[in-house]
């Protein structure tokens, strides 16, 4: 393709002023711009913008004769909209009109495509050739249409902006594409992006009124800016603003790591980490700053960052290494050449020195903050993260460039262990990561013990010679723990057997497969090989043993022996490159193994088959469970069964697909006999089979077996797939009676012989069977069998084909004909072969779109009108056809059913003929229609908007409104609305109601368009006319609903995207009841005026005494009445000078009942807050009706429209405008106080009890702001609150309650810290910042979050800004936030007796039940009778936690977030800093004998135990209550040098016992004394 284009464009420059050549560059121009504004394939789009790049570099278009075509091919009313939208978002100067409009609507269409992977990069070098050829001076300057260079950088600035702003996710693209060439290319544009972005604010920290896009984009920026070397140009635009010694894009960067959005945070982590130079040393500041953040990125629980923090901590390990290695040579050639000692030189060389050392600590610190990611109590996340970085510090190899004399001094100064020994700490850690119940945890943990730390677990060898010298450095430095593996792997093999369950089976092969890799590790003696051979043979014995004991007893076999991880061992082993020769068998061996393993293989197929060859094995019920008293269940039977085939299945797939398993002597590898008995077995347990999850695995297996088949050179080997076809044939007419869901493995069959080899001519023909079978006829039914209905197997099997990537290419042939069998098979009578053939179309569709999974919706919006359809049907032709086809069906249920209601959700009894016809609206949907039968399809979808079927309409409306031409939008309407509708004296209620529904949603996808005048008048011509017809004098509810309900939404869109525009102009000074005199000034002509009036005598009609009580009955048309009320209420009180009418229409809806109050409440909510509260009083409203509001869903709306409400405005106003009399929404009114503090029944609706809880914080803030000091009674109703919190913050309440309590939490933030003053430290509010705590640490992430702004109120403002005016407040994350709350309550409350027990009982994880009257509600407090038994409860709490759960399904946490391990030393930092004079408590005494009893019960179990992975201190709990032990020592410890006087002689001495005793690495880290 290039190649050919670079032809084509030497020959055009040949004849370059040729009217030939014009041509050529005419239409090839004109063509590739219509494939980019059409929104064709991506690999067209790609092409096209190849090829106008290659001609705007060559000069063989300008760019103005470019955009000249461009405009023609664009529609301008489009490219204008979107510059309306684009300039709003963005806030800045208006561009210049004409040329230059298109300019930016040709950008922004470039833009749109930046951000596919395929489109990208041809997108981004097509702009920067186009403004590339604008800064050649010529052709754009000498005319006079054209706009001045300043205005095409404005331009430019603008339309990529106004891009990215709609679609962040460009700004990656946009960094990476476009912004380096563009400033290199021309410094305006880099200046004119600074003045642009809030560069400046950014800058001077205020940092709170920037959005998530603002921020990433200005990081780009800088950083971009500052590598090209124009710093220069930031200092112009931050007027000179002192750095501090930092650059502009680590001075912002350092203060956005702490930002709640994780892309933020990535961005800046990167901005602060990069440099130009390989060998740049980092300064000591940005090491201190790494080491406050990177613990932070390893608890990420987004996928995507920690993906992105692990590329960028390898690209800074490459950078230290580089640093290292360049001032350790510097370092070293200075001594060389003054040949003085090594003090002398560090003495002559500080600056070197000291940065090497500021490396070398920063290195060990990590590799400890990694040993403590790895315990086993951390989260999945931690574990991962640490887990990966951890494999980046092994390729890197960047401990091999450490000095050993830097390494020493460092770990003498920032080390807890010798450096030595981190290597043995690791693999601990590792082994016991390899038992975790993650798979990639696991796996991970494995491959780093086998690639990085094999050699330090080598079996010594026999001989006692000297091992193999490996790599310098701190990896060289090893105890060889091999003898420890061995214990290790019967520990897990032990607890395997215990409980049965999947990740220790798992661990327990990976285990063995470690063992047989290390045996004959480094050239070993031959002794060793035997080893291995040994090794694998007995594994192949134990085996056996236990699948004879499931053969002959399953039940004992599930209760005692799990044959799974002997399986899994040997599947690892077997995948061995190069496992033949490792295993050094003989042929003869080799023949005998083999042959012992597939025996082991069939045996557990014969053994488990009766429980998973079940339609419903679920339910089976084993024969054997009667005489055996174990208690195994069905469940665990299922289990057993399916994870016991899946692995031999995955045992047989390592041997068919590893070519060193067998001996290189055989041609081919395995035999005919073997493949064929390979091939046998599992073509049977396909057919057999019905659990999904076993036949998924064999399904793999099978194709390995057909694809070792097909590449074999032996021609009966060759033949094999082709008899197992005929067998799949066979299986399909002998199943034909038993239809399972998805035909259970028969099409994996056949996907597994064809995927083998796609392009043989095997397809061709099993596709020509797989039709032939699916579209034949269905024999009669016999009464004495049952119906058979292979049809249903062979379209299944279809289905399978066209889904199967490997296949693609191969099918595209038959997909035309496969369309037409599809189609057919919704027309038969048998509903099995309908719900077949529909699932096998949704696939054909899916291959139609690219293997896109999005909606209909969806693919809609992105190939709108004109665009997809054109490409397809031209394809396809025969696609228009069905989709005709489809559509012709009759669509009426009775053609006397006329009533609207009578068929209502009624799909399910509708005949065939309708159900036939949602698959073609869909194929529309996703497609378009082929432009050859515009016309004919928008007729028969009018006519299924007549139908009687509910379902039917709403599909045909929502289908016939995405055809319509947005810009003919409101032309159509009324035309549509006319159609078929005004025959006899009233309209028929199914026509209207359909044409209503696609009124409604022709607005609904024209709302950006509701801002101009002319559509305003068509739009309301059409509806006041809808209102003439005598619509309002209906009996039918629905219709009158449906026309209501637009009649609102129309109103509604119009002032909100009103508001939305002024707010985005600046014009906040403007009132909101003259933006709504705004919108209502279009509306007072003519007919406009009349519609209002027609409106209200509509709502009055429908009210009337007179109307029959079963038509308002109606829900629909009760909710479409009372939000029209609502509605046109508003609109009068804000427009009109009389008494207002919004509060009368409220509460008389209130007594109409929930749904019409509800309805109404609904639209007041979404659009109160554009009108003048002084006229409508929201708050007096609310008050009223919520004292009226008993049950129901209005009880809960009123609440949160209540809470929202005072929150909102005590954000706008300070605490003084709260209390004075002049503030017109001033909620010191004493009605609040009544509304949640009487005693009321108990409420038992969750919803009503959440919504109480979050009014409960906002009138709180409201009092406490107020009247604090006044009001005697608050603090009693502040600890009713915190209890409330406290149960309803629990782990195991539901999700709703939690969020309920964090938003109640949230209303009440502002009385926590008041305006800008300092944070309240008042003693009754430290049981809400300890509930807070406890929200900041919820498994949910939206808990998480709403904690997290409550804290970034309190805590956080850019407090290391230089600029004494700068009042941004930055969005914490929630690890931050926790962090940011502890360093208050220790600054606070550090004299606190209740804080004081409420740390001690977290820390020591002792419950305390007891209440005492002086103690802050929502604390702990640890009474006398409880200190009494504090320490003796010790050794039980000890029991317990060694106490094992031998279960086979183990009950998840209730928070799988909060690690405790991390509680402990949280809170242990806390009691650090508790003063002494609250220290003298008796707790403080009891803390220390509780010190002393667990460490005399770790000294004890340690004489007694052995220690090591998988041993008694590597269990959770055990682990926890280690640490919990450990911390509170140095807890005591540090109290002790703070002069605290305690009674602890033996202290001292059980620490040095503690350490002399094989503990857990990680525990001796935190050793006190270290």
């Amino acid at each position: 393709m290039r190649q050919l284009l670079r032809v084509l464009v030497k020959l055009l420059l040949v004849d370059l002023s040729g009217e030939s050549s014009a041509l050529v560059v005419h239409g090839t121009v004109k063509s590739c711009l219509s494939h980019i504004s059409t929104k064709e394939d991506s690999s067209y789009v790609k092409a096209a913008m190849t090829v106008i790049t290659m001609f705007l570099r060559k000069r063989l278009i300008s760019a103005e004769s470019l955009l000249a075509r461009e405009s023609t091919v664009s529609p301008k009313d489009a490219i204008e909209n979107l510059m309306v939208q684009s300039r709003s978002d963005l806030n800045v100067r208006e561009s210049p009109q004409d040329l230059s409009l298109t300019v930016s609507g040709f950008v922004l269409q470039l833009m749109g495509w930046m951000r596919h992977a395929e489109t990208g990069p041809a997108a981004g070098r097509l702009i920067v050739a186009f403004f590339g050829f604008v800064d050649d001076a010529t052709k754009l300057e000498n005319s006079s249409t054209s706009p001045t260079s300043s205005s095409w950088v404005t331009i430019w600035v603008d339309s990529v902006l106004g891009a990215i702003h709609q679609q962040p996710e460009l700004i990656e693209k946009f960094e990476q594409h476009l912004l380096p060439e563009l400033v290199r290319m021309n410094l305006s544009y880099a200046e004119e992006l600074l003045h642009t972005l809030p560069i400046e604010e950014l800058c001077r920290g205020n940092i709170g009124c920037l959005t998530e896009t603002d921020l990433r984009l200005c990081l780009a920026v800088l950083r971009v800016v500052e590598e090209l070397g124009s710093s220069s140009l930031l200092d112009t635009v931050t007027n000179g603003l002192d750095l501090h010694n930092l650059s502009y894009a680590q001075r912002v960067s350092i203060e956005l790591l702490v930002h709640r959005s994780a892309s933020v945070r990535v961005s800046a982590l990167r901005s602060l980490t990069y440099s130009s130079s390989s060998i740049m040393p980092l300064p000591s500041y940005l090491l201190f700053t790494l080491r406050q953040a990177l613990p932070r990125f390893h608890a990420e629980t987004d996928s995507a960052a920690r993906d992105e923090f692990c590329s960028i901590i390898k690209k800074l390990f490459s950078r230290m290494k580089g640093v290292i290695y360049r001032l350790t040579r510097r370092f070293d050639d200075l001594k060389d050449a003054i040949g003085q000692p090594d003090a002398i030189i560090e003495g002559s060389y500080t600056e070197g020195s000291e940065s090497l050392q500021n490396h070398t600590v920063f290195i060990s610190w990590y590799m400890e903050l990694l040993l403590k990611e790895l315990q086993p109590t951390a989260s999945y996340q931690r574990h991962i993260s640490a887990l990966k970085v951890l494999q980046l510090l092994n390729v890197s190899d960047l401990c091999s460039t450490l000095p050993d004399r830097l390494l020493n001094s460092s770990h003498s100064q920032e080390s807890s262990q010798p450096v030595e020994s981190y290597t043995t700490s690791f693999i601990h850690l590792l082994l016991e990561l390899i038992m975790d119940p993650f798979d990639d945890v696991r796996n991970m943990a494995a491959s780093l013990l086998h690639e990085h730390y094999s050699i330090s677990l080598a079996k010594p060898t026999t001989s006692g010679t000297a091992r193999p010298k490996v790599s310098p450095g701190i990896y060289s430095k090893l105890s060889w723990t091999y003898s420890k593996l061995e214990l290790v792997l019967q520990r897990a093999e032990a607890l395997s057997r215990r409980t049965g369950r999947s990740d220790y089976a798992d661990g327990v092969g990976r285990l063995h497969d470690l063992q047989y890799s290390l045996c004959g590790k480094d050239e070993m003696p031959d002794d060793e090989i035997c080893e291995r051979h040994l090794l694998f043979v007995r594994l192949i014995s134990d085996l056996e043993i236990d699948i004879q004991v499931a053969y002959d007893n399953l039940q004992t076999a599930i209760a005692s022996v799990p044959l799974h991880g002997h399986l899994i061992a040997l599947r690892h082993i077997v995948s061995h490159r190069e496992f033949f020769r490792l295993s050094e068998f003989s042929s003869l061996d080799w023949r005998r193994m083999h042959i012992r393993l597939v025996h082991c293989c069939s045996m557990i197929w014969f053994a488990v088959k009766d429980v998973i060859c079940y339609d419903s094995p679920e339910g089976h019920v084993i024969v054997e469970a009667e005489d055996d008293e174990s208690d195994a269940d069905v469940k665990d039977a299922l289990s057993y069964s399916w994870r016991a085939l899946k692995e031999a299945s995955a045992l047989l797939l390592a041997m068919i697909s590893n070519p060193g398993y067998s001996p290189p002597s055989l041609e081919g590898g395995l035999a005919y006999e073997d493949l064929k008995t390979l091939g046998d077995l599992t073509i049977t347990q396909l057919a057999e089979l019905r659990h999904r999850g076993a036949f998924s695995t064999v399904s793999q297996t099978f194709l390995a077996c057909c694809i070792r088949c097909t590449t074999s050179d032996d021609s009966r080997i060759a033949k094999l797939p082709s008899i197992w076809y005929k067998e799949t044939l066979f299986y399909i007419e002998a199943k034909a009676a038993s239809l399972t869901r998805r035909s259970a493995g028969l099409p994996a069959m056949i996907t597994g012989i064809l995927a083998a080899n796609p392009h043989g001519p095997l397809f061709d023909r099993a596709i020509l069977d797989l039709q032939k079978i699916a579209d034949a006829p269905v024999e009669p039914k016999n009464s004495h069998t049952n119906i058979r209905l292979s049809q249903v197997h062979a379209l299944n099997c279809l289905k399978d084909i066209f889904t199967n990537s490997r296949l693609g290419s191969s099918t595209a042939t038959h997909l035309a004909t496969t369309l037409v069998i599809a189609v057919n098979c919704l027309e038969k009578n048998v509903w099995a072969i309908r719900n077949c053939g529909l699932m096998l179309l949704k696939a054909l569709l899916t291959r139609l779109m690219g293997g896109t999974g999005m909606t209909s919706r969806a693919a809609f919006e992105f190939h709108p009108r004109g665009s997809m359809s054109r490409t397809t049907y031209e394809k396809y032709p025969v696609l228009a056809d069905l989709v005709m086809r489809l559509l012709q069906h009759q669509s009426t249920v009775d053609s006397s059913a006329e009533d609207v209601t009578a068929n209502h959700d009624k799909l399910h009894t509708a005949p065939q003929s309708i159900q036939m016809i949602f698959p073609a609206m869909e194929i529309i949907e996703r497609i378009g229609v082929a432009p050859s039968h515009e016309l004919l399809v928008e007729q028969l979808l009018l006519t299924h908007l007549d139908s009687p079927v509910w379902n039917l309409r709403d599909k045909a409306a929502m289908t016939l409104s995405r055809l319509i031409e947005k810009q003919a939008l409101f032309g159509n309407v009324y035309t549509l609305m006319q159609s078929a509708l005004w025959q006899g004296p009233t309209p028929p209620q199914n026509a209207l109601h359909g044409r209503l529904l696609c009124l409604k949603y022709m607005i609904e996808d024209s709302r950006n368009t509701l801002t101009d005048r002319a559509d305003i008048k068509d739009l309301s011509n059409t509806l006041y006319e809808l209102l003439q017809i005598k619509v309002t004098k209906n009996t039918c509810p629905v219709s009158i609903a449906a026309l209501l309900d637009i009649e609102s939404f129309t109103v509604e869109r119009l002032l909100i995207g009103y508001f939305r525009d002024v707010l985005r102009l600046g014009r906040q000074f403007l009132l909101a009841k003259d933006i709504t005199s705004i919108v209502l000034l279009s509306w007072q002509e003519g007919k406009n005026r009349d519609l209002l009036q027609m409106w209200r005598h509509t709502v009055r009609d429908l009210c009337r005494p007179s109307r029959n009580s079963s038509f308002l009955s109606t829900d629909s048309l009760i909710s479409a009445l009372a939000r029209a009320r609502v509605l046109y209420a508003l609109l009068e009180d804000a427009t009109s000078i009389s008494e207002p009418t919004t509060f009368n229409v409220l509460q008389g809806l209130a007594q109409e009942g929930d749904v019409a109050l509800s309805a109404g409440l609904q639209s007041f909510n979404s659009i109160q807050g554009m009108f003048d509260p002084v006229r409508v009083q929201p708050l007096k409203i609310y008050i009223t009706l919520l004292q009226q509001a008993k049950t129901g869903d209005s009880q809960v709306l009123l609440m949160e429209g209540l809470s929202a409400l005072l929150s909102s405005f005590r954000q706008s106003a300070g605490a003084r405008e709260l209390t004075t009399p002049r503030a017109p929404m001033s909620p010191s009114d004493e009605r609040i106080d009544t509304l949640s503090w009487e005693e009321q029944e108990p409420m038992t609706n969750p919803e009503t009890v959440n919504a109480t809880l979050s009014l409960r914080g906002t009138i709180l803030a409201n009092a406490c702001i107020v009247s604090f000091s006044e009001d005697s009674s608050l603090e009693e109703r502040l600890n009713i609150w915190v209890r409330m919190l406290k149960l309803a913050g629990d782990a195991k309440s539901d999700l709703s309650t939690r969020l309920a309590a964090a938003t109640s939490i949230y209303y009440f933030r502002s009385a926590l810290r008041p305006g800008h003053s300092e944070p309240s430290s008042q003693p009754v509010f430290l049981g809400i910042y300890l509930a807070l705590y406890d929200l900041l640490l919820d498994d949910d992430e939206d808990v998480r979050d709403i904690g997290a702004l409550v804290v970034s109120w309190i805590c956080s403002s850019s407090t290391s800004s230089p600029d004494p005016a700068s009042t941004g407040n930055i969005s914490l994350c929630p690890v931050v936030a926790v962090e940011k709350l502890l360093e208050f309550l220790v600054t606070a409350y550090h004299g606190s007796r209740a804080l004081l027990h409420e740390a001690v009982s977290r820390l020591t994880g002792e419950k305390s039940t007891s209440t005492h009257d002086k103690n802050i509600v929502g604390t702990a407090f640890i009474s006398q009778a409880e200190l009494e038994t504090f320490s003796s409860s010790l050794r039980d709490l000890f029991k317990t936690a060694r106490k094992e759960d031998t279960s086979l399904f183990v009950e998840e946490k209730q928070n799988l977030y909060i690690d405790p391990v991390q509680e402990s030393q949280r809170w242990a930092s806390v009691l650090v800093h508790i003063s002494l004079a609250v220290l003298q408590d008796s707790v403080a005494s009891c803390l220390v004998e509780w010190v002393l009893a667990g460490l005399e019960c770790l000294v004890d179990i340690a004489d007694h135990e052995v220690g090591g992975p998988l041993g008694w201190m590597s269990k959770p709990e055990v682990f926890t209550l280690g640490i919990r032990v450990l911390e509170a020592a140095r807890v005591v410890q540090d109290w002790q040098k703070r002069g605290l006087v305690l009674q602890s002689p033996d202290l001292e001495g059980l620490v040095t016992k503690f350490k002399r005793a094989d503990i857990h690495p990680v525990w001796l880290l935190r050793v006190p004394g270290e």
